[in-house]
């Protein structure tokens, strides 16, 4: 390994251990003023979220379930930064894909194995139509992609609305939702009491294809020289348009994934406010995560459990809001967008081992 590669290794994965400690130390503050120590509030938060006393109750496995989502989100929205689209409509395309996924899992009948992957692949097409949409726009029409995936959030969410309370709808009960998708179409849990489950080794697998497409295959390349360098990918005979594109279609296909495995392996029927916001969380996985597979896995995870355990341990356990948790996440994604303050720091330690190992010589 080249020393110009470990140091960017190095940055790549201190920068955002830096950050979650400035979080979590500036949010102690917050937690001084509940009257409870700081590390007595962080051990209840880890507990809450990442402790397992037994197999049939294990908070990891429920921050495992919660992190799924987060995980596909946030590689939809890597797959468009690395293709120079700022693509914030994954909310839009989760929808889309677990609308399909509702229809889908109990309208058709197939086997156990076929079932729900039919519904995926469906749901991730769907979704990843959705998400070619915007791209198309962007590049023959010149719309910001911004605009225009905010504007497809808030169809999809009507669209979803319409479609749970009126075509899909079961009953007439408080809260509208679809018929329970068959048994053949729901995807397997791991342990008894648990929903965490094969969903959740499918978005692994989702994040290591990701990662081969975007820096070990020919068009994943051309996709990241066409968002990274565009000048480059116009001299080299890249076609910027056609990445860009391409790019949106993975990106909303990979959202869509989220939404197909949220409906087949958690709720197992479309419900009227399900999502409470998981593509704008994604945007911001992929943020913290430096725009890398290996950084959005890390990355949901903590979220996840950070928010788990703000519900579960500071919550129940020492009467802590739980909003602290959203506000440390907060901190620590303002902290990572200092990133540049945290590389002069590392800079400087650099250097002063540098200077003391010639003193020593």
């Amino acid at each position: 390994m080249s020393d110009r590669l470990k140091v960017q290794l190095t940055e790549a994965l201190l920068i955002p251990v830096l950050a979650v400690l400035s979080g979590l130390a500036l949010a102690s503050i917050f937690v001084l003023l509940t009257d409870v120590p700081p590390l007595r509030a962080y051990v209840e938060l880890y507990k809450g979220g990442f402790s397992c006393a037994e197999l049939t109750r294990c908070n990891l496995f429920q921050s495992l379930q919660l992190a799924t989502p987060l995980l596909l989100t946030g590689l939809s929205a890597v797959v468009a930064f690395r293709s120079g689209m700022f693509n914030i409509g994954q909310e839009g395309q989760f929808l889309i894909g677990a609308t399909m996924a509702a229809w889908l899992g109990f309208a058709i009948h197939l086997p156990p194995v076929i079932h729900p992957a039919f519904v995926i692949a469906a749901s991730m097409l769907a979704a990843g139509i959705y998400g070619w949409i915007p791209g198309v726009l962007k590049v023959r029409l010149g719309v910001n992609e911004v605009i225009t995936t905010i504007i497809m959030n808030n169809i999809a969410n009507l669209f979803m609305t319409y479609i749970v309370n009126f075509p899909l709808r079961a009953d007439t009960g408080t809260t509208a939702h679809s018929p329970l998708i068959d048994e053949t179409a729901r995807l397997p849990v791991f342990f008894q009491g648990s929903k965490w489950g094969v969903g959740f080794i499918l978005a692994l697998l989702a994040a290591l294809l990701v990662y081969l497409y975007l820096w070990r295959s020919t068009p994943g390349y051309e996709q990241r020289m066409a968002g990274q360098a565009p000048l480059f990918a116009r001299y080299g005979g890249i076609r910027s348009d056609s990445a860009a594109i391409r790019g949106m279609f993975i990106s909303g296909a990979l959202a869509g994934m989220a939404g197909a495995i949220e409906i087949l392996g958690v709720h197992r029927r479309l419900l009227q406010g399900f999502s409470t916001g998981l593509g704008f969380d994604g945007l911001l996985v992929a943020i913290l995560g430096r725009a890398h597979p290996l950084g959005v896995v890390l990355v949901a995870i903590l979220f996840a459990g950070v928010r788990l355990g703000a519900q579960i341990g500071l919550q129940t356990s020492v009467h802590i809001p739980r909003e602290l948790g959203g506000g440390i996440i907060a901190l620590i994604i303002l902290f990572v967008a200092a990133e540049n303050f945290y590389r002069g720091w590392i800079n400087r330690v650099k250097e002063g081992v540098k200077r003391l190992a010639a003193r020593k010589a």
